[in-house]
């Protein structure tokens, strides 16, 4: 696991990124057209994976072939040349790779909403501030990740069903789920 930090890399990973999100919104549809294969993981750890998340989507990505990835905060400007990447304050972006562990993964710093995705291009996941992340891919590798991950088939009802609670317990406007869940 190595910290990009060098803004001739930064340029590259933000064409990488742009490729396969077409924006930064784990409660839209964040994904390029070309990935057309989604599933919902629900819950999160926060800003992580739960282990066996994480552990499900680095066998996925070591069975289909895929090697390196990035781990890149994702929420705001996170790919602004004008930061300094070396600062702490920065905006981090990190390459990774499927031998990666659990503990490796934890370790980085996440404290906002956050990608990790395919230097490839096939494949991207975003994770929320609520509790919940979207990945997309091409067939293959959402079939991997499903055979991998049984617990995707619940995953979308817990959503609901949380979001339902939100909706009752708070007051909250969740008409945006709906729509959402239809990408699906």
């Amino acid at each position: 696991m190595e910290r990009i930090q060098k803004a001739d890399n930064m340029s590259r990973l933000k064409e990488v990124f742009q490729s396969i999100f077409q924006k930064s919104d784990p409660f839209g549809n964040p994904f390029q057209e070309s990935l057309t294969e989604k599933v919902l993981i629900f819950p999160t750890n926060g800003y992580d994976l739960h282990e066996n998340q994480f552990q499900a989507l680095m066998n996925t990505i070591e069975q289909v072939g895929q090697g390196t990835f990035c781990v890149s905060e994702s929420e705001g400007d996170s790919f602004n040349l004008s930061h300094d990447f070396h600062s702490d304050l920065a905006p981090q972006h990190w390459a990774a790779g499927s031998t990666m562990t659990y503990e490796d993964y934890q370790s980085i710093p996440l404290v906002v909403e956050n990608a990790l995705y395919s230097l490839q291009g096939q494949w991207g996941l975003q994770v929320s501030h609520e509790d919940h992340a979207v990945l997309a891919g091409d067939l293959l590798f959402i079939d991997t990740f499903k055979k991998a991950y049984p617990e995707w088939e619940e995953d979308q009802e817990k959503f609901l069903q949380f979001w339902k609670g939100v909706e009752k317990e708070f007051s909250t406007d969740v008409g945006w789920v709906d729509e959402f869940l239809k990408q699906f």
